[in-house]
């Protein structure tokens, strides 16, 4: 049944479930029955629900269990242009991209850096694909600048079908639109995409009209008529929501770094008084691990197994010296993880 709200409109998040009353001429003994055996199920119910919230978890939040962040370093973030799909305006865009950001980050956990053009970016990453967006020329850059997450978020076109509701006669045509944003996170250490996630709302906005049109007809698309009070209600509960959820799973990933240069003398890592970094934090090494083939034809070598141990001696503000504890011949880009 869909959840109703002001006017002719309902915005549409799933189905609520209706219990039905007992049947007429029950006798009392049965309902009474009835009323304490609904009780001990309602009691069962919590208790196992009990039970599977504190024995259950996503696969997200069964990883965030296996291997939390408890490094305390803030992880670097270069969030892109959103892209703007939907016509909704420069300005509003950036309404809803400060919006996004400052909810994100509402703790102050990550270091965040924007950017606001994208000079040369390829046309085909104006219309992405199933809302996802990964520029290897930035991905190339953001590791440059050290950052440990790379963010897009796209706001995809509103798009209208007029539907048919309820029961011949009294059948209506309803016109329904879909408010979708995707955002992705990209793990620039890694070179793999960390989170894409979709959140959409559906406005249906009901015809004062009667449908005598074929049942069997396909729904049509239509330009989309919603009204601004319920776009703007709707798009700021969609970026709260995608926010709310990108911020958990980036808090939940393990802090990576590399190492910038290594010498006799020691080795300097990308991570700085501005992350957090305390003189005496030490760090694993990471070889690398076996060659994979991207979605996108491209060869990622993700981070292998320990090959040495670093403790750092001196930090700057975006980067530190480390000195070698374990292992030798370190290289530049070499992977880094806290040890735990």
């Amino acid at each position: 049944m869909d959840q109703p709200v002001q006017g002719a409109r309902c915005r549409v998040h799933g189905k609520t479930t209706l219990l039905s009353a007992p049947q007429i001429g029950a006798s009392i003994h049965s309902c009474r029955f009835m009323n304490r055996a609904l009780k001990l199920l309602l009691i069962l119910l919590l208790f196992f629900g009990f039970l599977a919230a504190g024995g259950c978890a996503t696969s997200k939040r069964l990883y965030g269990k296996i291997s939390p962040d408890s490094s305390g370093l803030k992880k670097r973030v270069l969030v892109l242009p959103f892209w703007d799909q939907a016509g909704l305006g420069e300005e509003k865009l950036e309404q809803l991209a400060t919006q996004f950001l400052s909810l994100l980050n509402k703790d102050g956990v990550f270091l965040i850096e924007r950017v606001r053009k994208l000079p040369g970016v390829a046309d085909r990453l104006r219309t992405p694909e199933f809302g996802i967006v990964t520029d290897p020329e930035y991905a190339r850059r953001a590791d440059q600048m050290g950052m440990n997450v790379m963010l897009t978020a796209v706001f995809s076109p509103l798009e209208t079908q007029r539907i048919r509701t309820g029961i011949w006669p009294f059948r209506k045509i309803k016109d329904e639109t879909e408010i979708a944003m995707y955002v992705n996170a990209f793990d620039v250490i890694n070179g793999t995409l960390l989170v894409t996630r979709l959140e959409s709302v559906k406005i249906r906005t009901a015809a004062d009209i009667f449908d005598e049109e074929d049942e069997d007809a396909e729904p049509q698309k239509i330009k989309p008529e919603i009204d601004q009070k319920t776009l703007d209600e709707s798009l700021s509960e969609i970026v709260e929501q995608q926010a709310a959820e990108v911020s958990s799973a980036l808090r939940e990933r393990p802090w990576l770094g590399r190492i910038v240069s290594s010498d006799p003398s020691g080795v300097v890592i990308n991570a700085g008084s501005d992350v957090g970094l305390l003189p005496g934090t030490v760090f694993d090494v990471l070889g690398p691990g076996e060659p994979m083939a991207s979605a996108g034809g491209q060869t990622l070598i993700l981070p292998g197994q320990k090959v040495g141990e670093i403790t750092v001696t001196d930090v700057m503000e975006t980067r530190a010296l480390a000195s070698v504890q374990e292992g030798s011949s370190f290289k530049p880009g070499q992977v880094i993880r806290v040890k735990e």
